[in-house]
């Protein structure tokens, strides 16, 4: 997917790091998970969780600057329109350590983006805060916490899926969630943890509008070689305000509003590499599948995964990542330029790769650069686009 698509799922930097999960870790649901999250604060091990006395803050604050060039930043499928862009973005990172085992962590990021020649794209970001409190007893190991978050979107999406487009459109979305959980042992290197979740999500377009529940169960296996491996399946479900059902070829029903329900599971696994542990590859693998409330339009089944391969050196840090996913329909079908069905079932694919390199310059400060190509295939020609981007910039970390 191309790069404004996966700003959704890639959150940019925490502690100078380029933060590569995707859109295909978060394509199962296309929001930040909390594994994209809780890789950004402590790293893929939990003896990376900064050590502090307790009631004292742990704080760390990031910036960075760059720019780059685009060849289908509106993500078109038949007009291609090239464009230079600048963009910054800050994060915030605060993290209490308190008494009986507690934890307290506030996120802050936020990333603006300005397109040259394209009005859409003047301004466009996003800003995220999250927020957390667990206890865990330090006895049985039972833990337990909630997790409340908001993101503000105002940026291009790819919105075939959801309005029945080919094309892709500038959205402006909040969405408010709570979630509270519970984490338990099952093991000396498993962890269960239970999850709930109820959200809302309110767009600039008030048909769009729709509230979520959510439940998740995770079991986490850390070993002692530097290896981890995470599995999670998810149950979610999404009521639209005004949204209208459809019939199995697309029509709209005269009365009755959209529910889907989505279940999915995820296996994910990374370990280190070499003498001094300085390789790091990663896989995940996700399958879910959405139903609706009505003929069946928006019933779908997708398949993807993601690699991710990482060397870092004292002052250099190069990754390289590719991912792809497919999405079948059960009975969408395919209409022809004069919007006729073609006999086909709608099906799309799309992948991703990207490289990017990392210089030390100092103790606070990085140059990078990055090279990204995504393309959507189907068969449907309106639903299909390829775009590359390439950026350099310098990141500050404090």
């Amino acid at each position: 997917m191309p790069l404004l698509k996966t700003l959704l799922s890639y959150v940019p930097l925490l502690g100078g790091l380029a933060f590569a999960v995707q859109f295909s870790d978060a394509q199962e649901d296309g929001n930040f998970t909390d594994e994209m999250l809780e890789a950004l604060l402590f790293g893929e091990d939990e003896n990376d969780i900064p050590t502090s006395t307790p009631s004292i803050w742990s704080k760390n604050l990031n910036l960075s600057f760059g720019g780059g060039h685009s060849n289908n930043p509106l993500q078109g499928p038949h007009v291609q329109t090239e464009a230079g862009f600048a963009s910054a973005n800050v994060d915030m990172f605060l993290l209490r350590m308190g008494k009986n085992s507690s934890v307290f962590y506030l996120y802050l990021f936020a990333e603006g983006s300005h397109y040259e020649g394209i009005p859409e794209l003047e301004l466009t970001g996003i800003a995220l805060a999250q927020a957390e409190y667990s206890t865990t007893s330090p006895i049985t190991g039972f833990g337990r916490g909630i997790r409340l978050r908001h993101t503000y979107y105002d940026m291009v999406f790819d919105m075939s899926e959801n309005l029945d487009s080919p094309y892709s459109f500038t959205v402006q979305s909040n969405k408010s969630e709570a979630r509270p959980f519970v984490s338990f042992p099952l093991g000396e290197k498993l962890t269960g943890i239970l999850e709930m979740a109820a959200a809302r999500d309110i767009y600039a377009i008030s048909s769009e509008d729709y509230g979520e529940k959510e439940f998740r169960s995770i079991v986490k296996w850390k070993g002692n070689n530097e290896a981890a491996v995470n599995f999670s399946t998810y149950s979610r479900w999404r009521d639209y305000d005004e949204r209208s059902q459809r019939d199995s070829s697309g029509f709209q029903l005269a009365s009755g509003t959209l529910d889907t329900r989505t279940v999915g599971a995820t296996v994910s696994g990374s370990k280190k590499l070499g003498e001094s542990k300085d390789w790091e590859v990663s896989l995940s693998l996700f399958a879910n599948e959405t139903g609706d409330n009505a003929g069946g339009y928006y019933d779908y089944r997708t398949l993807g995964s993601r690699m991710m391969l990482e060397y870092e050196t004292e002052n250099w840090t190069f990754s390289a990542s590719a991912s792809g996913s497919e999405s079948k329909y059960d009975v969408r079908p395919v209409l022809d330029s004069n919007w006729m069905p073609t006999g086909k079932v709608f099906s799309r694919q799309s992948w991703e790769t990207e490289l990017s390199i990392e210089r030390k310059i100092s103790e606070d400060w990085r140059l990078y650069a990055k090279w990204n190509e995504g393309a959507d295939q189907s068969n449907d020609p309106s639903y299909e686009y390829e775009a590359t981007a390439i950026s350099a910039g310098v990141k500050w970390s404090h």
